[in-house]
């Protein structure tokens, strides 16, 4: 009885060691596997980074904020890889230098625009005793009625090609790009001033035709 009791408890002992050996491989091979399976992920990260760096270098359409944002997220993820610092510290460098250069881009822009104004405003007074557009704008918005104001209209229409004449105003500027209210007429907007009895914008630019007419004329935001 005792024999068979100690032939029990030897196989009982071996059975549940083989049991114990089989789930330490089966928990030792998962571990690799989701090892296997984190270094495949980060590989991939890893490659993809580096293919999203070389096409910023690439780009010649994006602005720079939108490629720092791209290289923003590229850096949030932490990549231990010496080519993707590597690509990150070429892409910075280049953003760096396209900001500088459309600031510098930007200030010729507003100085040629400066200029450009003053060249028209000096074209508009160079007979003193006629009255600019300038002038006219001032004079319809501090009319005293509606009958001095629709005289001083007639007045101002004279110097444009036509009643029909556009007038652009500019709402907001920026990385290239204008946006503009819905466009109006001369004839419009100077009954716009003399209803409003203000006036918000100022005269950016003044296109004139060959006989000294103006064609167009854009304003922007005071």
């Amino acid at each position: 009885m005792a024999c068979k009791q100690f032939k029990f408890s030897y196989f009982a002992v071996f059975f549940l060691s083989v049991i114990v050996l089989f789930s330490l491989d089966g928990c030792k091979s998962q571990k690799k596997l989701a090892a296997e399976r984190e270094a495949a992920a980060k590989a991939r990260q890893i490659s993809k980074a580096k293919n999203d760096l070389k096409s910023l270098l690439a780009d010649n359409t994006s602005t720079p904020e939108e490629k720092e944002r791209v290289l923003n997220r590229i850096k949030s993820m932490n990549l231990e890889d010496s080519e993707v610092q590597r690509l990150i510290n070429e892409v910075e460098l280049m953003v760096a230098e396209e900001k500088e250069a459309a600031l510098a881009e930007k200030e010729r822009k507003l100085r040629e625009e400066e200029r450009r104004r003053k060249e028209q405003e000096d074209m508009l007074r160079k007979d003193s005793k006629a009255p600019t557009v300038y002038d006219f704008f001032d004079q319809i918005v501090g009319a005293g009625n509606n009958d001095s104001a629709n005289d001083l209209i007639d007045n101002a229409l004279d110097l444009f090609s036509s009643n029909d004449t556009p007038v652009l105003i500019i709402v907001s500027e920026g990385d290239g790009y204008t946006d503009y209210d819905k466009p109006t007429t001369i004839q419009k907007y100077l009954n716009y001033l003399k209803d409003q009895k203000k006036d918000l914008n100022e005269i950016k630019n003044i296109k004139f035709n060959d006989y000294g007419k103006i064609i167009e004329l854009e304003l922007k935001r005071k």
